[in-house]
């Protein structure tokens, strides 16, 4: 018995006090940024790199990129090639390179020029231009200084060169050492080089270390949509994009000194094109103070630093929709997930409405993400399942895909042609390298291009993480209305997919709707996972031998053998039995002549978990075997995927891993003793997430306001049995969490010995829900597609119910309640900006009906019918 400690079987592990202690959490649970050091940076990177990078056509991808007019590059060329290009080269660069530092100050030397050639020429036009970069940037030599961040716990890596923003640099450089810790150094980049010292000098490696310091940009600049980066030697240059797609990379390099004219087209870009075709969000501006809201690359001198030695969690910003709305952010929920290097990237901000340069009272969350082009949108994922229609369900008032230069933002919009795929160019760089380099580097995982969309929903639902619950009710209740609100997801057809701590939350109602003492509910949120089913009504469980009845002799016959058996059962009451026909019936209408081993599991569930009012009779009503109607199938036969992204797509599996069933982890049955496939995500595994969100707390949390046990911190010097269930069950990798998981469902006593064993004192009354809860999942997994199966809501919620009306209520006599509560009041006051703390924060109106931005125009348009009628369902990611 026990947790499993990889390799060895499972078994009780061995005393040791070395059990590693989460401390920044599972990558997926995290809403703050987690230490990344250089190593874990280059690991991140390694591991992504033959997946999410891929090449395109140069010639194409410059011109599509860097889209200035030839008489422009003409003319800057006739400009500079005198002095600056004879003999057919850039005369800054050394004929022969010994040291990479010499390179250097030959690219920033060569690259300025071409800049402010573009810049004159530019000024002799000034209303074409005036929304450029142009002066505000120079290109500097970094090699020698590795950028600091106001992040302390970010990678300290170095580009060689970047093209910066004048001002922020010219205040940055001449900071002492102790001054310079607080300023966010990547902030100033536009656009970073890597350089080497010979062309055909380890371009794989060349490449990733690029790829480094462009995450790192992503991951700090968050009005950033794309970033630029070079790779540069003696002579060859490649381009690379770095957006939510992943890595684009020019399929050949250029030659910087034979074709001096490409060369000068991409550097003269940078201080030609508007900001918003260099990667910057044109909708996003920086807070400075009331009436001074500006662009995070126009900021004056006096203001840059103050503003950019704010880290992310601290600066404001306002984004404007597409029909000009603005909020004003006022508190960071999520910005982890901009350093992704493929993926979403979502941006998660509490706002306020921003009118007239002054900020609004109602509360809002703004939600912005890069979703597959190919799978509809949250707010559209929302309405189809008439989300508006419940309660227990994150009200979402506005959703649109951003517009930019009267054009849906996404990834890959500038270029004609998609980048081709790997069957057709395989190498990342395959100029000025051998036959043994370009086999070395091929990348032969590349997975399909996937197009993203820049995605924005609002929300009218604030609220706070279930580890931050005042009393035992209130977790119970909350835990009670997400599960009302998945099971209205499903009735409506949309499985959630991603239940997990950080998409149940306790929301705030101070006007109505509460379903708490404290003016709070539960609400499920995050749809972006979810999956919509096909309609089929069907009545479950299906019936197998509708013309072929059970004999009466037969059923007669069953029940001694069945009184028998658990007569003998020693872990259970001797009783006398009274086993109605209808039940062997009902088990061998859906299962025919199998029906035995059935009806015993589910008898012998009843029995260790009896109502309240305990008679010994067995009927169909006690074992709550009935028939359901369900319009929507969730299985991917019936409703096949089509052209979505793979890493979403209605086939695939997902889940938050602490919370994930292990068939969501594992893609094995829970099932043990037959070779049964998992064929689909269904309901089941969304209801097993619920209940590892309940048990996490109840081991990890040592009562209300989400304080760890003494015995998991740093210092703790408690139970080594209770620190390895933790990691094993919840903290380790996946292929560790699958195996433990497998193994408690197999083995029950274990579940309760070492699982519902080590819960808090606190949690005392809930073993018996965690208990039952766990043996309903056993039974439906080992019986699927029966009546435990296809009615897990409705017995969960019941559950639920009955344990809250059982738990005493608590006395706040410590004032622990009186506490948390005051917390999350101030927590809505500091919302507020300085200026505005005599006011008074209000809910934003909860009656409100989604709408739809339409992609060219700017007008809202309504989706779905508001109303006020409580429904249940819940959300998690």
């Amino acid at each position: 018995m026990g947790v499993h400690i990889p390799p060895q079987a499972y078994k009780k592990p061995a005393a040791s006090n070395n059990t590693p202690i989460r401390t920044a959490g599972h990558p997926s649970l995290s809403y703050s940024y987690q230490q990344e050091s250089a190593a874990s940076m280059k690991e991140a990177v390694n591991t992504d790199f033959p997946v999410h990078c891929r090449v395109t056509d140069t010639e194409e991808f410059v011109k599509a990129m860097f889209p200035i007019e030839e008489t422009l590059v003409d003319a800057i060329w006739d400009k500079v090639k005198g002095a600056h290009h004879p003999e057919s080269r850039w005369s800054a660069f050394p004929r022969s390179v010994r040291k990479e530092h010499e390179l250097y100050g030959a690219f920033v030397s060569v690259a300025n020029v071409i800049h402010r050639a573009a810049e004159e020429l530019c000024s002799q036009h000034p209303g074409e231009n005036s929304a450029r970069l142009g002066g505000s940037t120079r290109w500097v030599d970094y090699h020698s200084k590795a950028p600091h961040s106001a992040d302390k716990t970010i990678a300290r890596i170095r580009p060689d060169c970047l093209l910066a923003h004048s001002l922020l640099h010219d205040r940055v450089k001449n900071l002492s050492p102790d001054e310079a810790k607080g300023v966010i150094w990547w902030l100033q980049i536009v656009a970073a080089l890597e350089m080497k010292r010979r062309d055909n000098e380890e371009w794989e490696e060349v490449v990733k270390q690029l790829i480094g310091y462009l995450r790192q940009i992503l991951r700090e600049q968050l009005d950033r949509r794309f970033v630029f980066g070079f790779t540069l030697g003696p002579r060859c240059m490649s381009v690379c994009l770095h957006d939510r797609s992943g890595v684009l990379i020019t399929s050949t390099p250029i030659d910087i000194h034979k074709f001096p004219k490409h060369f000068i087209r991409i550097i003269a870009s940078f201080a030609v094109l508007a900001p918003h075709k260099l990667g910057f969000d044109p909708s996003m501006k920086i807070y400075v103070q009331p009436n001074e809201v500006v662009e995070s690359y126009r900021l004056t001198s006096e203001t840059a630093l103050d503003v950019f030695a704010t880290d992310s969690y601290k600066k404001r910003w306002v984004i404007t929709l597409n029909d000009g709305t603005q909020y004003l952010t006022v508190k960071v929920m999520s910005v982890a997930r901009a350093r992704v290097m493929r993926g979403r990237a979502t941006l998660v901000w509490a706002v306020v409405r921003f009118i007239d340069g002054q900020p609004g009272k109602e509360i809002f969350v703004l939600k912005q993400s890069w979703r597959p082009e190919s799978i509809k949108s949250e707010g559209e994922l929302y309405s189809e399942a008439n989300g508006s229609d419940c309660e227990f369900l994150a009200r979402i008032t506005l959703y649109e895909d951003a517009i930019i230069d009267d054009m849906v933002d996404r990834t890959g919009a500038f270029i004609p042609k998609r980048p081709r795929l790997e069957s057709e160019e395989r190498f990342l760089h395959v100029a000025s390298t051998d036959d043994d380099e370009i086999d070395r580097i091929t990348t032969p995982r590349m997975r399909a291009f996937v197009s993203r969309v820049h995605t924005r929903v609002i929300m009218s639902t604030y609220g706070w993480p279930l580890k931050y619950f005042a009393t035992l009710k209130e977790l119970l209740v909350v835990f009670l209305n997400g599960v009302q609100g998945h099971e209205h997801l499903c009735n409506n057809g949309l499985l959630h997919r991603d239940i997990s701590a950080g998409n149940v939350i306790i929301a705030r109602c101070p006007d109505k709707g509460a379903t708490t003492p404290f003016g709070t509910k539960g609400c499920l949120i995050d749809l972006d996972r979810s999956k919509l089913g096909a309609r089929k009504t069907r009545t479950l469980p299906p019936a197998q031998t509708q013309d072929d009845p059970i004999p009466e002799a037969e059923i007669a016959s069953f029940s001694p053998p069945i009184t028998s058996y658990f007569r003998r059962r020693k872990n259970l009451p001797k009783l006398s039995l009274s086993l109605q026909p209808e039940v062997i019936s009902s088990a061998y209408d859906v299962l025919g002549a199998d029906y035995y081993s059935y009806t015993i599991a589910a008898i012998e569930y009843s029995l260790a978990f009896p109502p309240a009012q305990e008679d010994h009779i067995i009927t169909t009503e006690r074992l709550g075997w009935h028939s359901v109607q369900r319009s929507f199938d969730f299985d991917p036969a019936v409703n096949p995927p089509k052209d979505e992204d793979k890493d979403t797509s209605k086939a695939s599996r997902t889940g938050t891993p602490p919370y994930a069933s292990a068939e969501v982890l594992g893609a094995a049955p829970v099932r043990y003793g037959n070779d049964l496939a998992v064929k689909y995500q269904d309901a089941i595994h969304d209801i097993e997430s619920f209940l590892w969100i309940l048990v996490n707390i109840c081991m990890i949390r040592s009562g209300p306001g989400g304080a760890r046990r003494a015995e998991l911190t740093d210092e703790g010097t408690g139970s080594t049995m209770l620190r390895n269930v933790v990691y094993h069950v919840f903290d380790s990798d996946d292929a560790t969490l699958v195996v433990n998981k497998r193994h408690l469902f197999a083995h029950p006593h274990d579940f309760e010995e070492d699982v519902v064993g080590n819960f808090h004192p606190y949690f005392h009354h809930l073993k018996p829900l965690v208990c039952e809860w766990f043996g309903l999942l056993r039974l439906a997994y080992t019986h699927r597609e029966l009546y435990e199966y296809h009615t897990l809501h409705s017995r969960v919620i019941a559950m639920l119910e009955k344990t809250i009306a059982t738990v005493p209520t608590e006395e706040d006599d410590d004032g622990t309640v009186e506490k948390i509560l005051e917390k999350r009041q101030k927590e809505l006051r500091d919302l507020l900006l300085p200026s505005d703390t005599s006011s008074e924060l209000i809910p934003a109106h909860l009656d409100s009906s989604p709408t739809a931005t339409t992609s060219r125009t700017r007008s809202k348009q309504q989706v779905s019918p508001g109303s006020p009628t409580p429904s249940k369902r819940q959300k998690n990611k």
